[in-house]
């Protein structure tokens, strides 16, 4: 069942995502995700844990990506359970001066903590190909 309070939480979290990537802030990143959640992505081997979501984020924040966008396609909840479909994309100056962009798609299957606020348990990157 998909709830306008619901879409309305997640989209917020997706905002505060967003926010987070655009400081280049790999630490509150981090904590929008469970102690043990987990990254996976084309972009480099799976990240299982707050520490290692934080470095996964250090590492991509530190190849210079830059004008990063989150666009939400969809959202679903079912009591304490939901998912986000977003697109992304950031921008990466290349050695050459050339600008490459990185875009794709996150599937985050989410969990609603004690407290009402939302929480990523898994996140999901697949790249676009072409």
């Amino acid at each position: 069942m998909t709830t306008s309070d619901g879409q309305a939480e997640i989209t917020s979290l997706v905002a505060r995502l967003l926010e987070a990537l655009q400081r280049h802030d790999a630490d509150a990143c981090a904590a929008l995700f469970f102690e043990d959640g987990l990254i996976l992505s084309p972009y480099g081997p799976p990240a299982r844990g707050r520490n290692e979501i934080r470095l996964t984020h250090q590492g991509w924040f530190d190849e210079g990506e830059t004008n990063k966008r989150l666009t939400v396609l969809e959202t679903r909840t079912d009591g304490e359970l939901g998912y986000c479909l977003v697109a992304y994309a950031g921008d990466y100056v290349q050695p050459d001066g050339t600008c490459s962009t990185h875009h794709g798609r996150s599937l985050s299957i989410l969990h609603r903590m004690p407290n009402g606020e939302w929480r990523i348990r898994l996140q999901s990157l697949n790249a676009d190909l072409g």
